[in-house]
């Protein structure tokens, strides 16, 4: 539990250190494909779509503090029982990215630590557990007018957890179309 506290109090510290040096400011909603790394979990849950949002602050020339959450809910059967159990998975991403600016098309890279919130309920029971992993992304934002633009975007997530007696990455790769707003 230390670990989390640690974790967002370093995240908010770095959200308000940006914003005050931020000169522009963007917004996306998005929604994406996620195929997960762990077989166990494609046996059980298969791959899916997932939606969310990115806030992101540009600190100096093309770099940006980049803020990233997304929400994926997965229902599938147990193993051995074929009984029902549900999934909600809600990875949140802290890190920087930078963009390669070229007028109407602008390609970026970005790296980040992410923070996985684990939450899977079933016969058996209930377990929420959450692990820091990272994110590696990769993207490109087309203008469509001077404050309106419309991402694209590939990433590959790594966030290792043990929520029973076993441990599991819910990370895996994700495929993400948004439309967004710079200020």
């Amino acid at each position: 539990m230390c670990q989390k506290k640690i974790f967002l109090i370093i995240l908010i510290m770095i959200i308000f250190s940006g914003l005050a040096n931020a000169e522009g400011v963007f917004f996306m909603f998005k929604g994406g494909y996620f195929n997960p790394s762990e077989q166990a979990f494609r046996e059980i849950y298969g791959s899916g779509m997932m939606f969310g949002g990115e806030l992101a602050f540009k600190i100096w020339n093309s770099l940006d503090i980049w803020l990233d959450g997304n929400y994926l809910k997965r229902t599938g059967e147990l193993t051995y029982t074929q009984e029902e159990t549900e999934l909600r998975i809600i990875p949140v991403t802290f890190g920087l990215r930078y963009r390669f600016i070229s007028g109407v098309t602008n390609l970026y890279l970005g790296l980040g630590a992410c923070y996985f919130m684990f939450h899977e309920s079933n016969v058996i029971g209930d377990v929420n557990k959450g692990g820091i992993g990272f994110k590696g992304k990769v993207g490109s934002f087309f203008s469509i007018t001077r404050n309106l633009f419309f991402g694209l975007s590939v990433s590959y997530s790594y966030g290792k957890m043990t929520p029973a007696h076993f441990t599991i990455n819910a990370g895996g790769i994700e495929a993400e179309a948004g439309i967004g707003f710079e200020f």
